[in-house]
């Protein structure tokens, strides 16, 4: 596997290299976008800023959703 800092679509090994190349292609317009201070670049960049956001929200919940490890605290508890 080549070594980058795509993250590539799931379906990428699906991808035609017809769609692989459009898709590389606007990754690095988009890329490009964001590193200049216009208004799509600033856009791009509160875009991903909400992104990152949303994903560690959904992080936050997962991990307080999660029940504690019963049979570990039992271990815990009679170590002590």
């Amino acid at each position: 596997m080549a070594n980058h800092d795509y993250d590539l679509p799931p379906d990428w090994e699906e991808m035609t290299d017809e769609a692989k190349s459009r898709w590389y292609t606007q990754e690095r317009c988009r890329r490009q976008a964001m590193r200049q201070d216009t208004p799509a670049g600033r856009a791009l960049k509160r875009q991903a800023e909400r992104a990152e956001q949303h994903a560690e929200q959904s992080r936050e919940q997962q991990t307080a959703q999660t029940p504690p490890d019963t049979e570990r605290s039992c271990e815990t508890r009679s170590a002590a």
